[in-house]
């Protein structure tokens, strides 16, 4: 099982700002991403830990100055997100981590 510091239901970092992921995925799903799709796809600076999120609304993305100018970005807000530690685990839904609710997620490929 996945060592999570959230419980079932949080909403919120333990220092009370909203929980923000950044995730690789490919660029098929990518381009296919909308509000109340999903995707699903690698955690940024996690070697082996898989996401699979269920996108909430889509905002506008404003860059930042660190963003690769060859990478592409989207983010949405009011995702549930869940984690699993292979795609073979995630392809079957079987998750290490109940769902964390209410995270942004910025989609990149």
């Amino acid at each position: 099982m996945l060592s999570l510091a959230y419980k079932k239901g949080d909403t919120a970092t333990p220092q009370g700002q909203k929980m923000l992921l950044r995730i690789k995925v490919s660029r098929t799903e990518f381009q296919a991403a909308c509000s109340d799709g999903w995707v699903d796809g690698q955690i940024q600076g996690r070697q082996g830990l898989y996401i699979y999120a269920e996108l909430g609304e889509e905002q506008e993305y404003i860059p930042r100055p660190n963003d690769d100018p060859k990478t592409s970005y989207r983010i949405f807000q009011g995702c549930a997100v869940y984690f699993a530690k292979s795609q073979e685990q995630l392809d079957n839904g079987d998750y290490e981590s109940e769902n964390l609710a209410n995270t942004t997620v910025i989609i990149y490929c």
